[in-house]
């Protein structure tokens, strides 16, 4: 199932930008069905069931469990995405601190409860290469090329990734 959509953006200063929102990554040249947010992939993290990276990330940002309920009811990933991209709710005072750490625990979760999509991403190589706005075209590349090799047994990880992965997310988190 792909979950992949537009969305439309209109104002006076972008009379008509086009977005490509979800959707899997390219890795070696290949889409990697595993890699998209979107993707149902049913997990439990923080004692609650969600079906995907993107629903607990939505639902994360707010303050108002009520709203962040509502999100993790909702089962289109489009909907969720527009919930979770209102401004009618408060956002988490840290939220830029911790967004891309947020990600990264959503796709950690989804890839340690869900051997074969852990395997698929595992037996991938070469960069990432995600969609998206720029900003997380960028981030989901280095959280998921972390989580690459955090799955792969020790002996075979690549800890130059690793650490680059590891200190690129470190040094965002501090910065903001």
């Amino acid at each position: 199932l792909k979950l992949q959509f537009l969305y439309l953006i209109v104002s006076p200063a972008l009379r008509a930008f086009v977005v490509t929102m979800g959707g899997p990554c390219i890795v070696g040249g290949k889409q990697v069905p595993a890699t998209d947010n979107f993707g149902i992939s049913p997990f439990v993290l923080d004692g609650q069931e969600w079906m995907s990276a993107e629903q607990y990330f939505q639902a994360k940002k707010f303050v108002d469990e009520g709203h962040r309920e509502k999100i993790r009811a909702e089962r289109s990933g489009t909907k969720q995405w527009q919930l979770g991209n209102s401004r009618a709710h408060r956002i988490l005072p840290n939220w830029e601190q911790i967004k891309v750490d947020v990600m990264y625990e959503a796709n950690k979760a989804k890839f340690e409860q869900n051997p074969k999509l852990a395997a698929e991403l595992v037996a991938s190589s070469g960069p990432i290469v995600a969609q998206g706005f720029p900003f997380w075209a960028q981030w989901n590349g280095v959280l998921l090329s972390r989580l690459r090799e955090e799955l792969r047994p020790v002996a075979e990880r690549d800890l130059s990734a690793l650490n680059a992965a590891t200190a690129a997310m470190d040094e965002y988190r501090s910065s903001h």
